[in-house]
């Protein structure tokens, strides 16, 4: 196993329980704070956060009726890639959510 491998599966180790806790609304924020993030959980946590905010909105515009069915269907999507993100993250994997996912790349947390 050559160096490089060993450096990423250290990281991808350290890295789990704070990748899983960022697909968790609320509980995202516990590894945004932490200042010894490595690559691997960082990922993660930018998608989490992510999708925290569309979540967020998603329920603020489930106020009106209108726009019910369209949020509600948001809502579902958003829980159908949290469980994805926590079996990436469990099995130690990265994953890039379809058309947001690199939304936060551009920002160093």
């Amino acid at each position: 196993m050559e160096p490089a491998d060993k450096n990423i599966e250290e990281q991808v180790e350290e890295g789990k329980t704070d990748a899983i806790l960022s697909y968790i609304p609320f509980l995202c924020f516990i590894p945004l704070f932490k200042s010894n993030l490595n690559d691997f959980a960082k990922k993660h946590v930018k998608q989490g956060m992510l999708l925290l905010i569309i979540e967020i909105t998603a329920l603020f515009f489930l106020v009106d009726m209108v726009n019910d069915i369209f949020w509600t269907m948001v809502l579902i999507g958003c829980l159908g890639f949290a469980l994805i993100g926590i079996s990436k993250s469990r099995a130690g994997k990265e994953m890039k959510i379809p058309y947001i996912g690199t939304i936060f790349e551009k920002y160093d947390i």
